[in-house]
């Protein structure tokens, strides 16, 4: 330990006389005359720290000194003796007449280390210091409906409320250029649609784009959609082969994957099945694949694909048809208005699941798109097209819908759920969009032979309802 530097010769301590004898603590420095000196431990200051010490202690509490040796700096003279820090440290005698026998100074703190290096009781430490209060972050426990209670056993403590499912509403934006939302509407108490996208970071460069929408008189239909839609994105995010490299052999890969896709999605939705219930878990399919703008779509039952081109002299059309009763009569001459508004509209014809058809070769369609025209591509649940079915109908929205929020497609898919809500929301609603630069005008002959009519030629890809296979 450092040595303490003494007192220098010649200093008087403040409060005695120039008579007193400071070295000897037989005279106290308050009493001239010469009195026996006060105890120094009988309610002395700890000389080291400067806590008051209980009368009769040999030892600080806090810092363990010891009280009854001579102060390292006075020789035993009480505290109402002892210089002042700025005195002692600058070695120099205090002013004549300064302070008085009742002046109580603080003690210079002994230095036992190099400056920075001190330990925290060298440095008169006290305790951690408390940081400034903060309010506490809300957690995923706190209640959404009154903001005051916390969900304990799946209901809230304050109000009752259960806690909302995620699955009500979510958006995914696997890239910039591509985007969906999928929401509950406002009549079905559970949202029975998934939603499974997947893209690379280049505009055009490869996207997959699933919609799956359970069919609401079967069981656990919410179930069987997710189960569908994750296990056909598995299959489509894997490279498809090119054979020669043309636009027309990677287009044929891709139909023939869009059908094994549309097998391993129904196989997810068979293994949903725990039970033997009357009307087993069962959905819809609708997906298409992107990669360097050539588009390749197929559905089964009545979820849609639509090409959007933003030129008007480029129609805009659903890509491929629907499997169901509406689509029948539509095919023997009813209008659409009459066929989607009428009774049975909505009673499909194909679906997956245990107790699906036999024949589930999705319907597929080509479109090779260029720079020169931009387009959109969507992907939605009837929950959508119940309120703008028409494809040139449905162009008018989105481009209304874009002149409003942007081009965002997360932005877009939600502005046209809000438009579907606004409308009733009497089903869930799934919106999946991507942006692409061409013009949607070469689509495949089978396209065009089930009414899409197109002037310009068909391109090789795969045909409407060939029985390909992965």
């Amino acid at each position: 330990m450092t040595d303490l530097p003494p007192i220098p010769s010649g200093t008087v301590p403040v409060g005695t006389t120039g008579d007193s004898d400071p070295a000897d603590p037989t005279v106290d420095p308050a009493d001239p005359a010469g009195g026996p000196a006060a105890d120094p431990a009988a309610g002395r200051d700890c000389p080291v720290c400067g806590t008051a010490s209980v009368p009769g202690s040999s030892f600080c509490e806090a810092c363990g000194a010891d009280l009854g040796g001579p102060h390292p700096r006075t020789g035993g003279l009480p505290p109402s003796a002892w210089a002042s820090p700025a005195d002692v440290e600058a070695d120099t005698p205090p002013a004549a007449g300064a302070g008085s026998d009742d002046a109580v100074l603080s003690p210079a703190t002994p230095q036992t280390a190099p400056v920075g290096e001190e330990s925290p009781l060298d440095v008169g430490w006290t305790g951690a210091v408390p940081s400034e209060r903060t309010e506490p972050m809300p957690d995923d426990l706190t209640c959404t409906a009154c903001g005051q209670g916390r969900i304990v056993d799946g209901y809230c403590d304050h109000c009752g409320t259960p806690p909302p499912d995620p699955r009500n509403h979510f958006s995914d934006a696997p890239a910039a250029w591509v985007g969906g939302v999928c929401d509950i509407g406002k009549r079905h108490t559970r949202n029975e649609d998934a939603m499974a996208l997947s893209a690379t970071a280049a505009p055009g460069s490869r996207a997959v784009l699933v919609v799956c929408d359970g069919v609401s008189m079967a069981t656990d239909s919410h179930i069987a959609s997710l189960a569908a839609a994750t296990a056909a994105r598995g299959v489509l995010d894997q490279p498809f082969p090119k054979g020669v490299g043309t636009p027309d052999a990677w287009a044929a890969g891709a139909g023939r994957a869009l059908t094994t896709a549309v097998k391993e999605a129904n196989a997810a939705v068979a293994a949903t099945v725990r039970d033997d219930v009357p009307n087993p878990p069962s959905c819809t399919f609708a997906a298409a694949v992107v990669e360097d703008g050539v588009i390749v779509a197929g559905n089964v039952g009545d979820s849609r694909v639509y090409w959007l081109p933003d030129a008007a002299h480029d129609a805009a059309r659903q890509l491929g048809r629907d499997d169901s009763y509406a689509q029948e009569q539509m095919s023997a001459g009813v209008s659409r208005v009459d066929a989607e508004n009428g009774k049975l509209a909505h009673s499909i014809t194909r679906w997956l699941g245990t107790d699906a058809p036999d024949d589930l070769t999705p319907h597929l369609t080509t479109v090779r798109t260029t720079p020169e025209t931009p387009g959109w591509l969507m992907v939605c649940s009837d929950g959508l097209w119940n309120y703008c079915s028409e494809a040139e109908a449905l162009r008018t929205l989105l481009q209304d819908a874009v002149g409003r929020v942007g081009d965002s497609p997360v932005a877009l898919a939600q502005t046209l759920v809000d438009f579907a809500n606004d409308q009733g929301g009497r089903d869930n609603i799934t919106v999946a969009l991507a942006r692409l630069a061409g013009q949607g005008s070469k689509t495949s002959g089978a396209s065009r032979a089930s009414g899409e009519t197109s002037g310009s030629a068909a391109t090789a890809g795969p045909e409407e309802g060939d029985p390909v296979h992965g």
